[in-house]
């Protein structure tokens, strides 16, 4: 049950989340690179804060360690993988290249980024449509790990659907008005007060539970297979090859990571994320793991979307009111920290590439609509939730799985000067369709080799960027100038033209 001083924390987490967003807004100004971008002015601290931030999400403290209960300590080595490697990788082998055309030519957001590349409308309004898509369900996520948290760890008091409408409107308070200053500002709060608080909350959970050797002694006598890798069919070499690659690839195509990347004041920050992010990345998921899998010796039975409730669960039986308090805290900043950059990021993808194509708005109405927006699409995901339609990890798997096809696309578009536009609504479309048809059973499982249906979608998509662009005409010389251009002048240490002296000196 909550105390009255755990009211008082709640409280106070919430108004100084509030008060932040107030701030921000007030040192914003009303500019639509402002409110969407923080004027490009991230620096490294800020930059990896809200990577961070906004890719820990309800998946990751909640999903996975529901996942860890049912399939063991196999289940952190199929999450963490090779994206401690590869995903801070991608941000400097995606994200520098991008950062260079957005500063040079103000793109804001993939569409602009890519259509601009490919000089194509229509690779833009792909790309808007699948990124619309695949954030909506991931969004969703998010919510229903904090409700989850915040109705169990209640005792039922706050029932899930006051937890939900809790939760967005607060980040609705202060995401409004401060835009992606305020949004980053709340993750440094949140980022550290998470780190801060998740380890000695793990403790604080072994303490309760005996010590880490009667936890594990627990585990050897209730469930011994939890402490081998190949408990579960789901963490063979074959599944766990494919979940590790989407999960390790997808990362930098998730529009609010890809805007924050582009939001970044120099290159110079890139660099430095990609040294911090795996070392927090590797222990985050470390803590969820074991709760996971201590959560299966101290409260067994637990099955399907059940599973998905075993930290709060552990908090609520096992832990004193002070920590129970706390424990909700770093949930709540867990699943907060995302849903205000996904509400952000969806929102600027609508502002900034839909509506112009339906009417010409200047940049203060495009800050009004992004604000209007906010509420519509927070509503929207709200009714999603309260559905809950699946478990935690399968919505975020066909999520990072959407993402993950769209990567070759991106690579091809900033590495090889062949690929035209063709190649890339090809390499777009078709391995979504398949990615679905997989997904619905429509295609028989087979033909997946084994593998998740991720893994074949994404070489379809290389095949057919390949083959198509080969097979259609290259793009134009001034289309390849304009971008690969940029790229010989920055990385080949050549003279630049006229006019374009100061900008490449200064990168």
């Amino acid at each position: 049950m909550i105390t009255t001083l755990g009211i008082i924390i709640i409280v106070l987490y919430f108004s100084v989340l509030i008060g932040i967003g107030i701030y921000g807004a007030r040192v914003s100004l009303k500019t639509r690179e402002d409110y969407f971008l923080a004027g490009r002015g991230l620096g490294s601290i800020a930059v990896f804060m809200a990577l961070f931030a906004s890719n820990i999400t309800a998946f990751t403290i909640i999903g996975h360690a529901g996942f860890s209960y049912e399939v063991g300590y196999g289940a952190y080595g199929y999450v963490i993988g090779w994206s401690i490697f590869i995903t801070p990788f991608t941000f400097y082998l995606v994200g520098y290249r991008s950062w260079l055309l957005g500063k040079r030519y103000g793109y804001a957001t993939q569409p602009q980024v890519f259509g601009g590349i490919f000089n194509s409308k229509l690779v833009a309004l792909i790309f808007l449509v699948l990124l619309l898509y695949y954030t909506l369900p991931y969004l969703v996520v998010s919510i229903i790990g904090g409700s989850l948290a915040f109705t169990t760890i209640s005792d039922g008091a706050v029932p899930y659907w006051i937890s939900s409408l809790v939760i967005i409107c607060i980040s609705l308070i202060y995401t409004i008005p401060a835009g992606l200053r305020g949004t980053v500002w709340t993750d440094i709060f949140q980022g550290t007060l998470f780190l801060a608080v998740a380890v000695l909350l793990l403790g604080a959970v072994a303490q309760a539970l005996g010590g880490f050797s009667a936890v594990t002694e627990r585990i050897v006598e209730a469930n011994p297979a939890m402490l081998q890798r190949g408990l579960s069919e789901q963490i063979a070499p074959i599944n766990w090859f494919s979940f590790s690659f989407i999960n390790s690839i997808a990362v930098i195509v998730f529009p609010q990571m890809f805007t924050r990347i582009l939001a970044a004041r120099q290159p110079g920050n890139l660099k430095r994320v990609s040294l911090y992010y795996p070392l927090a990345m590797a222990g985050i998921f470390a803590v969820s793991t074991l709760l996971g899998v201590w959560g299966s010796a101290a409260v067994p039975g637990l099955t399907g979307k059940d599973a998905d409730n075993i930290v709060p669960l552990l908090i609520h039986r096992f832990l004193s009111p002070t920590w129970m308090i706390l424990g909700l805290l770093v949930i709540l900043a867990v699943v907060k920290s995302s849903i205000d950059s996904q509400l952000l990021s969806f929102t600027h993808l609508v502002t900034d590439d839909l509506l112009p194509r339906l009417k010409r708005i200047s940049s203060s109405q495009a800050v009004l609509w992004g604000r209007i927006l906010l509420v519509i699409f927070a509503i929207a995901a709200y009714f999603i939730a309260l559905v809950r339609p699946a478990a935690i990890l399968s919505i975020a798997a066909f999520a990072f799985s959407g993402f993950s096809v769209m990567l070759p696309v991106m690579i091809g578009a900033l590495y090889w000067p062949r690929a035209n536009k063709y190649g890339a609504c090809a390499a777009l479309v078709f391995p979504a369709i398949m990615l679905h048809l997989w997904y619905l059973g429509v295609l028989p499982e087979w033909t997946t080799f084994g593998f998740m249906p991720v893994f074949p979608a994404f070489i379809l998509a290389i095949v057919t960027l390949i083959a198509v662009s080969y097979a259609t005409a290259p793009p134009p010389p001034e289309q390849r100038e304009k971008t690969f251009g940029i790229f010989d002048r920055v990385f080949k240490y050549e003279e630049p033209e006229a006019g374009e002296t100061a900008r490449v000196k200064s990168r």
